[in-house]
């Protein structure tokens, strides 16, 4: 793969009335062969949007451009960036008037000029875009991962939104989400789903015989799990009234929970907790904790469930497709530009807990229709959700705003 791919960014219009990133040859100015880029934020929760930061950071640092990425000090997107190798500066927005931060912001910027700033949680822009001002003009881009229910046309937001160069959104959702909420144009929005390293989610079937080993499962037991943090709005409370009424049927299924307490939501975190240590059946049920070791686990189940009450994208669904594993999940927002219902998997409406054992159960009674799901699901992640595509369009994306800038 080549180092830089030479394109040029055009937003259109799709047959649904959204829009989403093109990228075309184009030739590019020989002054800028590497960009410097400011990664941006302060979130210390642990979910898709954050994990996808570090992850972004390093394959751009991957293909020869400085990245640094301000995050909140020791939060876990801290800890990952350190862990990849991304150079950190510390951010810690607390709320919505940060003067303190704003100057710092700007003082870094003055002594490290960068290309583009690439903004990852909305909340964050009260900092940068006064810090932007401050320092010089530098394109901006903000990433919306999850949409929001009241509109923000208000002077204020109007003034943040002025400096926002482009806005991406990561499903079809969420691109009708911004044009609906947000003072912006259509032209300043468009969609780049995110992607997924297909080499390191994959079938395995050396991990899959070493992670059920771990765990104590026979070769008899058909494994149903769910990954994410634990919060009744990711539908564990309905993953455990469907484990339980399926569990009691088939004494050869084991669930497995993957996914821990992140800030913020403890107590919700505790309550799921509770209900699995007064399950009836919890000796088929088991919860792991946090895990940086999620294509490994993937690889030790049989069905993948994702009851998310609402969902922007769903970066884990894309992650046990990649692995082969048939899906069931809620048919909320994003999941729909992943998932064609019983094509690459079976879908249900959120919260309804029996339709969500109906569909479980009809893959727990039929191996074909779970491998014929499964490999579906493999080729559709590599064809559209491919972590190096994501990559090209948004490096495409700020090679566009930097030339332009340059003008």
């Amino acid at each position: 793969m080549k180092a830089i791919f030479e394109s040029m960014v055009f937003i259109e219009e799709n047959s649904c009335g959204f829009f989403r990133v093109r990228c075309e040859p184009m030739n590019r100015s020989p002054r800028i062969k590497h960009l410097k880029i400011l990664q941006v934020c302060s979130s210390r929760s642990w979910g898709g949007m954050e994990m996808h930061v570090p992850i972004l950071a390093s394959k751009l640092q991957q293909r020869g451009h400085d990245v640094v990425v301000a995050a909140f000090p020791k939060s876990r997107i801290h800890r990952a960036s350190v862990s990849y190798g991304v150079p950190y500066i510390p951010l810690k927005v607390t709320s919505y008037c940060h003067p303190v931060q704003i100057k710092k912001i700007a003082e870094w910027l003055r002594f490290h000029p960068v290309n583009v700033v690439h903004c990852h949680y909305s909340k964050d822009l009260w900092a940068v875009v006064p810090a932007l001002k401050m320092a010089g003009k530098v394109p901006l881009i903000l990433v919306k991962h999850i949409g929001t229910q009241k509109p923000k046309r208000d002077i204020l937001h109007r003034f943040l939104y002025k400096n926002v160069d482009f806005i991406i959104a990561n499903s079809n959702i969420i691109c009708q989400n911004i044009l609906n909420t947000h003072p912006v144009t259509p032209k300043q929005v468009g969609m780049i789903h995110l992607g997924i390293d297909m080499q390191r989610f994959s079938p395995n079937s050396a991990l899959r015989r070493e992670v059920r080993r771990e765990f104590g499962y026979t070769a008899e037991n058909l494994v149903i799990g769910i990954v994410g943090r634990l919060q009744v709005g990711k539908g564990h409370l309905e993953f455990l009234k469907m484990a339980e009424y399926l569990g009691e049927r088939y004494s050869h299924l084991r669930f497995l929970i993957i996914g821990g307490a992140t800030y913020g939501e403890e107590a919700e975190a505790a309550q799921i907790r509770m209900k699995v240590q007064n399950s009836p059946l919890q000796n088929q049920i088991r919860l792991t904790g946090f895990r940086n070791d999620i294509h490994r686990l993937l690889n030790a189940l049989d069905i993948f469930v994702f009851p998310s009450h609402a969902e922007a994208f769903g970066l884990v669904l894309l992650e046990a497709m990649a692995t082969g594993l048939p899906v069931v999940s809620s048919n909320c927002d994003g999941v729909v530009d992943i998932v064609t219902n019983r094509v690459e998997g079976l879908l249900v409406p959120p919260k309804e807990v029996a339709q969500l054992t109906a569909a479980v159960e009809e893959l727990v009674q039929s191996p074909e229709l779970r491998h014929r799901l499964g490999q579906k699901g493999r080729q559709k992640v590599k064809a559209q959700f491919d972590l190096e595509q994501m990559v090209d369009k948004i490096e495409d994306l700020y090679f566009t705003l930097a030339l332009s800038n340059n003008r």
